[in-house]
């Protein structure tokens, strides 16, 4: 009975926080799309990797520290290397000292390189056994996301609805045009980074439940499912709402019902297959409208 009542908590809490984190991700989505910052949250997601291999080498300098090598430990590490990672390409990018994509492919790269070899001197160190955490920061698990995470995931997705709402208006204004939007008074430098905290807190957030490799799925596929199907900036945000959320959700009962399907990939299977149904609709959508044209 324990081990059902258990493994009842942790569904429900990995099923709130796929909810929470589709969500969140998904009206972050637009933005991304609209900014062309793909790449910026696949250079935080990694960015993940990155802080757990910076955990796991601090385990080896400090191996009295039970917290280090935890599962809170791990984490709160991953989540202050990524935040300090998403200042860093908000900084570069914004004073365009680098083209963005060859400052964001630096920052991935050697985020994904450290990780490795903390992966390597680990085991070495430890005679091949893997360091804690190795499989959940690639693919994620959905038995270790606790109330905790679950009820963090919920605030965060409020906070972005919240923040995306007082602020629509700049934040529209800078996604499209942020010159223009500069000139006309908007503190573009202010949004710029809120938005890149927003994205990197939303990364961190669902990085247990998808992973490191996968998480950004989340960052670009509603979004860009939702532009095919509107051209009205206020339904693309509901659309992209909707999709992350029935990804989230669905994506965690499948898992839950076939244990050997990961959660990460289950999820970014079903945003695929969404994208792929809005792609073929709208050209069937544009055939029929040519067709009626024509005829």
């Amino acid at each position: 009975m324990a081990g059902t009542v258990l493994s009842m908590t942790a569904f429900g809490s990995a099923l709130t926080t796929a909810a929470a984190v589709g969500v969140a991700c998904a009206v972050l989505s637009v933005f991304v799309v609209l900014r062309r910052w793909a790449f910026i949250g696949e250079g935080i997601a990694h960015a993940g990797f990155g802080g757990a291999g910076t955990a796991w080498m601090l385990s080896l300098v400090l191996p009295s520290s039970v917290w280090i090598s935890s599962q809170g430990g791990i984490y709160a590490i991953a989540v202050a290397f990524c935040m300090c990672m998403a200042v860093g390409i908000g900084y570069v990018t914004r004073r365009e000292e680098l083209r963005t994509d060859t400052a964001i492919g630096i920052f991935l790269v050697g985020s994904l390189a450290w990780g490795f070899i903390a992966y390597g001197v680990y085991t070495h160190v430890h005679m091949g056994q893997s360091p804690p955490g190795w499989n959940d920061y690639v693919l994620g698990y959905m038995g270790r996301i606790s109330g905790v995470h679950a009820a963090g995931a919920a605030v965060l997705c409020a906070v972005v609805i919240l923040l995306t709402v007082v602020l629509w208006k700049e934040i529209v204004f800078y996604c499209f045009d942020p010159v223009l939007a500069g000139l006309s008074g908007v503190r573009v430098g202010f949004v710029h980074y809120l938005l890149l905290v927003m994205v990197a807190l939303t990364i961190v957030t669902g990085m247990q439940l998808m992973g490191s490799l996968l998480v950004t799925a989340l960052l670009v596929l509603p979004g860009a499912t939702a532009l095919l199907l509107s051209p009205r900036i206020g339904v693309v945000l509901a659309l992209s709402a909707a999709i992350g959320l029935v990804a989230g959700v669905g994506g965690t009962a499948v898992s839950a019902q076939w244990r050997f399907i990961p959660l990460g990939p289950g999820i970014v299977m079903l945003l695929v297959g969404q994208f792929g149904a809005a792609y073929l609709w709208r050209r069937f959508a544009g055939e029929m409208s040519a067709g009626a044209v024509n005829g």
